[in-house]
């Protein structure tokens, strides 16, 4: 049976004998035979819990050892995988499960205080994920000081990893291209959807990861920063490693230090970033010297990064005898992220490469989506391939992001506005529709916007993106009466604001004028908003 044939789970399965390491996690290390044999334990205790296959879960946890092992148990038992932002509003999470129709949400224990409330008002069964089980002796009991009120109220006996192990068979999902995993994305239209993946979806770029590093990737580690909510950090930071029998170096959050430790021991050979943390780790005075030269590639998306990054980061390698180089590549939650991708031996800078094998590109004008428009015309960008979504959860068929040629060929309409070469390069212009992107996740100004003007005596609003030297973040412009307190405006919008959105949502400033800026048509003009100091 090859590749194109075998679920996500029968993907890393295949490797259940295997002594390699699969996952790094703080400073331990677990191989592919222990995680084959905890995806098998956790999936018969799921299965008992009466977990069954195209039923709904949620999961919102970040990258612990446990996570990776409850999402592969649950693609065993055949069951969808609803991917939750970690940092999702507690306001938010209800409507989420409904949406999904969830029949049980795996929660991380140090998060539960944050939505025992809101989950007191759902039927739906809690069972906890944790770190603990993955910890050195000596961290743990540090661990049990440190979230000791977090997690006070967790009810032990809900704990996956205190159930008692079971024996119970169950007929294990052999099919690759079903619905297995809901992801949440700006939508190509600039409003939130749910996206619904199959197997084949998840792993079309993994299955590419030799012709993408342009070496053999058995053994190596891949760093998996990235929760798995995020399709990059889904398909080629956790599962691209497994399914080619490499490991993916877990980290809860960003750790320059921890970096630094991985790759001067060897323990980490390839970077999948957003440009802020590339820009992080080409700023980390300790990540230099010798070790640089055990990082093979690093690979950038999600945000459109500088030229200058490029130039300074590979300057950096080149100056110490790495190989390793910054190279951008392109994709998005509709297509599982990666659909075209610079290599070592193949990259222009300033374009996001050429398409991945099996990937078709059209560049259409705004009225004929048959025909390509050729090269070097700025136009819609669309993609067919195995990597292209079933489709946005309960959204009819015409709504749907797709065309159809004559022949049948399904092509994703991205919204997104770029161009080829002659070469085949494809660069990236912008995005059509106006989402922000903060360190990788998707930001909605619209969103922001709806939840500032509900504010006491805000008459109007607009957030803009400000790409400062140190940090991206977002500025929120209030318009309002003359004479109102607007320390008091400010504080109140910011309450309303942090009760409804993600922490990278959050406006990190905030200014009160009389009166917006607008155009010659009425509309605010977000241009003469970013000069304002």
């Amino acid at each position: 049976m090859n590749n194109k044939s075998l679920t996500l789970y029968q993907q890393v399965d295949k490797f259940s004998q295997s002594e390699v390491t699969a996952l790094y996690f703080r400073s331990g290390k677990i191989n592919f035979r222990v995680f084959c044999r905890r995806i098998d334990e956790m999936a018969s205790k799921l299965y008992d819990l009466g977990i069954r296959k195209d039923q709904v879960v949620s999961l919102l946890a970040p990258n612990v050892p446990e996570t990776i092992i409850a999402f592969y148990a649950l693609n065993k038992i055949g069951a969808i995988v609803a991917l939750l932002h970690p940092l999702l509003p507690k306001n938010v999470l209800l409507s989420s499960l409904l949406e999904t129709k969830s029949v049980v949400l795996l929660l991380l224990d140090a998060r539960y205080n944050d939505y025992k409330d809101s989950l007191k008002e759902s039927k739906i069964p809690v069972y906890f994920l944790s770190a603990y089980p993955d910890l050195k002796p000596f961290i743990k009991q540090g661990f049990k000081i440190l979230y000791h009120k977090d997690i006070k109220n967790v009810d032990k006996s809900h704990y996956l990893y205190k159930i008692p192990k079971s024996t119970t068979q169950f007929h294990v999902n052999e099919d690759p291209k079903k619905p297995s995993v809901y992801l949440r994305s700006g939508g190509t239209t600039g409003k939130s959807k749910t996206v619904i993946l199959n197997d084949e979806n998840v792993s079309f770029a993994g299955k590419q990861s030799e012709w993408i590093l342009k070496r053999k990737i058995k053994g190596i580690s891949m760093i998996g920063v990235l929760p798995l909510f995020h399709g990059y950090g889904l398909s080629m930071g956790v599962h691209a490693p497994l399914m080619n029998e490499a490991a993916s170096c877990l980290m809860i959050s960003y750790s320059g230090k921890e970096i630094v430790s991985k790759v001067k021991k060897g323990k980490l050979n390839v970077l999948i970033a957003v440009p802020y943390l590339a820009r992080k780790l080409l700023n980390n005075r300790k990540l230099n010297g010798p070790m640089l030269k055990n990082l093979y590639a690093t690979y950038v998306g999600a945000d459109k990064p500088e030229e200058e990054l490029f130039q300074l980061f590979d300057k950096k390698m080149i100056d110490n005898g790495s190989e390793n180089r910054l190279l951008q590549g392109y994709g998005l939650t509709e297509t599982v992220t990666v659909n075209f991708v610079n290599t070592s031996t193949d990259n222009r800078i300033g374009s996001v490469g050429k398409p991945l094998l099996g990937v078709r590109l059209r560049i259409a004008g705004d009225s004929d989506f048959n025909k390509d428009i050729g090269p070097d015309n700025d136009g819609i960008i669309m993609i067919s391939s195995d990597g292209v979504c079933l489709g946005y959860l309960n959204t009819p068929k015409e709504k749907q992001p797709f065309h159809y040629d004559y022949d049948g060929t399904k092509w994703l309409i991205t919204g997104d506005i770029g161009h080829y070469d002659k070469d085949g390069y494809l660069f990236f212009k912008n995005r059509a529709t106006d989402v922000l992107k903060i360190a990788g996740y998707s930001i909605f100004p619209s969103d922001i916007e709806m939840y500032a003007n509900r504010c006491p005596n805000v008459k109007s609003s607009a957030a803009v993106y400000i790409d400062s030297d140190s940090h991206p973040y977002v500025h929120l412009f209030l318009e309002t009466d003359s004479g109102v307190d607007q320390d008091k405006i400010k504080k109140e919008c910011l309450k309303i604001l942090q009760d409804n959105l993600i922490r990278y949502s959050v406006p990190e400033r905030i200014t009160v004028l009389n009166a917006l800026p607008r155009t010659e048509v009425g509309k605010i003009d977000k241009k003469k908003l970013r000069e304002v100091k």
